[in-house]
């Protein structure tokens, strides 16, 4: 994968999620928030359960899933997965 600007500060927001359980990022689109931030908390085992995220529309979640998907070299549906209401 090539770097993203947002790879830069990796360590330092798991860090700090780590520490406080919480993070505000602000980062402009394209810098890798919704693809490298969720991957990043996955390997820095972060979490106990879901990271849920939500994504304002369906071609954006679909993408997203299927980015995140990529990034673990697996499909859609194992470890990433996405849900669409109606």
């Amino acid at each position: 994968m090539a770097a993203l600007p947002i790879d830069a500060i990796l360590p330092a927001l798991t860090a700090a999620l780590a520490d406080a359980g919480r993070a505000v990022l602000q980062a402009p689109p394209g810098a890798g928030k919704t693809t490298r931030v969720p991957l990043a908390m996955l390997e820095a085992d972060l979490t106990r359960g879901k990271i849920i995220m939500l994504e304002p529309r369906r071609i954006a979640a679909r993408a997203a899933a299927e980015r995140l998907a990529e990034g673990l070299d697996e499909t859609p549906g194992q470890t990433v997965g996405y849900r669409m209401r109606g």
